[in-house]
Parts: structure tokens; C-alpha cells; sequence
């Protein structure tokens, strides 16, 4: 078996609060935005060295 070591993961925002992170945003994405229909939802990855990269939708 092998070990995967974790180089990233994912961070959702709603209005710069960090709501969820992981590896596969695309499975949660559209529940946030419909949970917060007028907010402003942005995702980032941040790696493991703690270096966050943020993209605005």
C-alpha cells in the first residue's frame, strides 16, 4: 500500500470565513453557493508549506 503524502488541499471561503476544506471542492461547491446565494465564495489551495492561493468566482 502505498502512502500519499498531502501536498494541498482546497479552502472555500464565504465572504473571507473559511468554510470547508479538502481535496475535491467540486463535490461541495454548489451546496455553499446555494447556501449563500448573495455572498461572495471564493476557493483557494493552500500547500503544505501553509502558502495560500486564493481565486475569486
Amino acid at each position: 500500500m502505498f502512502l500519499v503524502e498531502k501536498r494541498f488541499e482546497y479552502v472555500i471561503k464565504v465572504e473571507g470565513k473559511e468554510v470547508w476544506k479538502g481535496l475535491n471542492p467540486t463535490k461541495v461547491y454548489d451546496q455553499i453557493v446555494k447556501k449563500y446565494p448573495k455572498k461572495k465564495v471564493s476557493i483557494a489551495w493552500r500547500t503544505k508549506e501553509k502558502i495560500l492561493v486564493c481565486v475569486w468566482i
